[in-house]
């Protein structure tokens, strides 16, 4: 698929490219237990304000997921999270300041929406906007999105969205990515057959990492037929303020669409 779009960045040079980094790491990448410490970076940013911090108190215990369902690996349905059985299910791995995440659970009530946010600053926003205009339909988790995506029962999700990642420039540091064969495993069984993964990115070799990574799998297809697919949002994309103002140096977003292969 990658040769199919032509003279588009993405291109079998490029993919060789990635690969021969990710063989680069590929020993360490291995010596990482698949239950071990997967998140990096700082959790706290600026100091919450008062506000924020009630907020947190208040709310947080509300949407969470109670640790406890996180403890059998492939055992939790939404069932378990939800009073309600919701039609779909849809998991945002690293939802930022929830924008996007808070703008699906408003727009679609019959589809239960799980997010995973690591950062204090982040989470705070999120729950700020369900102080503003409540939703029933999402429960959350501050911490490693990874932990959710094990404990998650088999062909559970109608669909998957890792939007704007941290991209990890550091050769050294591509075992840090979210997007791996690892995790891509992980994301397939979780996934229904034909359920989406949606993956956005404005860094060129993030994005064509993700490409490369996901064309390998063998559980994935990517469902581009011309570059425009990639280069322009979705039909009834919700755009957040990350993209319109975008990373610095970073360049125009990709939109990754792939779908999971029937079994």
């Amino acid at each position: 698929m990658a040769a199919s779009l032509g003279k588009s960045w993405i291109s079998s040079r490029t993919c060789k490219r990635s690969l021969a980094k990710q063989d680069q790491n590929e020993t360490e990448m291995q010596g990482s237990a698949p239950h071990g410490r997967s998140l990096f970076g700082r959790r706290v940013g600026r100091p919450l304000s008062a506000q924020k911090k009630e907020i947190m108190d208040r709310l947080l215990p509300a949407y969470t997921i109670p640790a406890d369902k996180l403890e059998h690996p492939a055992a939790l349905t939404p069932e378990k999270l939800f009073t309600k059985k919701y039609a779909s299910c849809w998991f945002e791995i690293g939802f930022g300041y929830g924008e996007h995440l808070a703008a699906l659970a408003r727009k679609n009530p019959d589809t239960a929406y799980i997010g995973a946010e690591p950062f204090l600053n982040g989470m705070a926003a999120f729950l700020s906007e369900m102080d503003e205009s409540p939703a029933g339909n999402v429960r959350i988790l501050m911490d490693d999105a990874m932990k959710i995506a094990r404990a998650l029962a088999d062909e559970t999700l109608d669909g998957i969205y890792i939007l704007n990642p941290d991209p990890w420039h550091k050769t050294r540091h591509h075992k840090r990515r979210i997007v791996n064969e690892a995790n891509l495993d992980v994301f397939c069984r979780i996934l229904k057959p034909g359920g989406e993964l949606i993956m956005t990115s404005d860094v060129e070799a993030m994005a064509e990492w993700m490409v490369t990574q996901a064309t390998n799998h063998p559980g994935f297809e990517w469902t581009a037929k011309t570059a425009q697919d990639w280069q322009q949002p979705p039909a009834g994309w919700f755009t957040t303020r990350y993209e319109v103002k975008g990373a610095k140096n970073a360049k125009k977003m990709s939109y990754l669409l792939f779908r999971k292969r029937p079994a």
